[in-house]
């Protein structure tokens, strides 16, 4: 269960920091680029951490 959470934190986080990134970096597409990347491999690292239904 803790796993579920810690999962669904970092894809939480991953999302902030994108959207951060559109944010403070419009225009700017070198910080908008690696804070974007930094975003979604955090979410990606929180999607792949999260258990998976056995079906």
């Amino acid at each position: 269960m803790i796993r579920q959470y810690v999962a669904r934190g970092l894809q939480l986080l991953g999302l902030i920091v994108t959207g951060e990134a559109l944010l403070v970096y419009f225009g700017d597409m070198g910080g908008l680029m690696r804070l974007g990347f930094l975003g979604a491999g955090i979410f990606y690292i929180g999607w792949y951490v999260q258990p998976r239904k056995s079906e």
